[in-house]
């Protein structure tokens, strides 16, 4: 809860002093719109990292962009369709509709066709090796048997 505090004050003294620099001031809660805004866009050059973190050309004027559009009061939804438009959806680190859960079924199915698999083996195995009766035994049997019922 602290480090969150502390990380949150600490985002808002930089963005503060980053746009002060350019005549605007960001309040606490579009300094939090702004740290999650370059966390969730992806730079365009190679689509691996979010611009907070990225460093390259278009990352840096993205997060000059986005720091504009923030302080002239866009929201969130407006600026990723911006961003969606230009780049498509790649440039959202999570975009809508594909959340990645049916990649937990793949292993799951996997294993359940595995263990079907294994059991059809380990029947097949155990048929082919159980102890049938030959044909000298079932002769014998059968003379038992008759033995015993008196014909």
């Amino acid at each position: 809860m602290f480090c969150n505090s502390f990380r949150a004050a600490f985002i808002v003294v930089l963005v503060s002093g980053a746009v002060l620099a350019e005549g605007q001031t960001f309040t606490v809660a579009q300094a939090k719109h702004y740290d999650k805004l370059t966390h969730e866009l992806i730079s365009p050059c190679c689509f691996r990292e979010p611009i907070a973190i990225h460093r390259s050309e278009e990352a840096l004027q993205m997060l000059d962009e986005v720091r504009f559009l923030v302080a002239q009061g866009k929201s969130e939804d407006e600026i990723k369709a911006m961003y969606v438009k230009r780049y498509g959806l790649r440039v959202l680190s999570d975009p809508p509709g594909i959340t990645g859960d049916w990649l937990y079924a793949i292993p799951v199915a996997l294993l359940f066709c595995l263990l079907f698999l294994t059991m059809k083996r380990v029947r097949c195995w155990l048929v082919s090796h159980a102890q049938h009766p030959g044909s000298s035994q079932s002769s014998e049997l059968i003379a038992r048997v008759r033995m015993e019922v008196g014909e």
